[in-house]
């Protein structure tokens, strides 16, 4: 009864719905973390020294797209696909074990940072201990399916971290926690899409458009329309309303892009804007949130999307910070009840948000940070205008994956 007086029925209604729809995720994660096989290591454990050691063997983007669907026929691609994974997957990862163990000791000893430790060394030794001589598709398929596993039990690595360092900011200064998570998101981006890469090549078998991950006729409108959709819904099951998001400019523009990396940005930006939106005009006494708008714009060989809003903008004061790891507005009270699990909506925001590349973690302070090494990642940018007490514009650019981005190493 004291859940229904709190958030009423309705918003009980909704948060019901939410779970069911999203059980099928939740019961995914829940399995994989039941049933992962726990190496148990010490921090310092040196067994993936020499492999981090070893020099990474970046991969073009180019040499990573000629693994496409009409070659998909020819065994002898595949494989060697799949012998490129096997061969570069355990350096990298080995790299991210050594890169932790770097960390102060007080830092290492974290549960948080502990246990993410322990993910990346497991991941390691499973794939170090997979047969080198990937020979034919029968033991492709196999090491396809180990790699799904992998990249699904990494799907919690950023709340993890954050809790971890919201934990542990006292020990580090800012500049080496931005230092590290950098360096640690860049190198986890490379590797699930070598992995993805290579998982997609077995999944995407009857869709032309695919070349792996990347879209080829990616269209940007209903990639936004299927975000819009999701962040509605939480924003509803969270605050019991939700501001409409209309889409105009360039809609029917179709470029060439990462589809997942798309989806995690434009996520993003909705909830701090519908968030802000619902925000302020709680904060005037708004009986009416205006909605956000999405403009699509398309150029040569890049696209530009605008998330404008009138959530009262963001503070003069903040607005160097926005960018900044663990920069949030949302109480701190707010937070620490999110992270104890006391929060059951902001529990369940998060839940729902971590699958694929991470997702947004609401009143952590990573979403925004992070949406701008995706979109950097490919030579794009994210700038953001405000307007103090009247709302905020986010300008995302987007470079074209074509010829222009062939050299790009991963």
């Amino acid at each position: 009864m004291t859940l229904l007086r709190t958030f009423g029925i309705n918003n009980i209604n909704k948060l019901g719905k939410f779970c069911y729809n999203n059980l099928p995720t939740f019961r995914t994660q829940l399995r994989l973390y039941n049933t992962q096989q726990e190496v148990v290591v010490s921090f310092y454990d040196d067994k993936a020294t020499k492999y981090a050691e070893k020099s990474i063997r970046p991969v073009t983007l180019k040499e990573l797209m000629r693994f496409v669907q009409p070659s998909l026929n020819n065994t002898s691609t595949l494989l060697e696909s799949a012998k490129y994974t096997r061969s570069e997957l355990p350096v990298r990862l080995a790299r991210r074990v050594k890169a932790l163990q770097n960390l102060p000791f007080i830092v290492g000893t974290n549960p948080y940072i502990k246990s993410i430790y322990k993910l990346y060394y497991n991941s390691f030794e499973l794939i170090r201990s997979f047969p080198e001589n990937i020979c034919d598709k029968g033991i492709d398929e196999k090491f396809a399916e180990m790699l799904k596993e992998m990249v699904t039990s990494h799907s919690e690595n950023i709340p993890t971290l954050a809790k971890g360092f919201q934990e542990c900011k006292k020990y580090m200064s800012p500049e080496d926690i931005k230092n590290f998570l950098d360096d640690m998101i860049s190198a986890r981006i490379g590797i699930r899409l070598i992995a993805e890469q290579h998982i997609a090549l077995h999944n995407n078998l009857n869709d032309t458009s695919y070349t792996g991950i990347i879209d080829t006729k990616l269209q940007p409108q209903k990639s936004i329309q299927s975000c819009s959709n999701f962040v509605k819904e939480l924003c509803e099951v969270h605050y019991g309303s939700a501001p409409n998001i209309l889409i105009d400019g360039q809609i029917d523009t179709i470029f060439t892009y990462v589809p997942v990396h798309l989806e995690y940005i434009i996520t993003e930006l909705l909830k701090n804007s519908c968030r802000a939106t619902v925000e302020y005009s709680q904060k005037v006494n708004r009986t009416k949130h205006p909605p956000v708008i999405v403009t699509i714009s398309k150029g040569k060989n890049f696209i530009g999307i605008r998330v404008r809003d009138q959530g009262g903008g963001v503070p003069t004061k903040d607005l160097t910070s926005i960018f900044d790891y663990s920069y949030t507005t949302v109480p701190q009270d707010d937070i620490i009840g999110g992270l104890e699990g006391q929060n059951i909506l902001a529990n369940v925001s998060k839940m729902a948000m971590q699958s694929g590349l991470g997702g947004p973690i609401a009143g952590l302070g990573y979403g925004l940070p992070l949406a701008r090494i995706y979109a950097n990642y490919f030579g794009g940018s994210i700038d953001l205008v405000s307007l103090h007490d009247y709302g905020c514009d986010v300008f995302l650019r987007l470079k074209q994956i074509d010829k222009s981005l062939e050299d790009l190493e991963i």
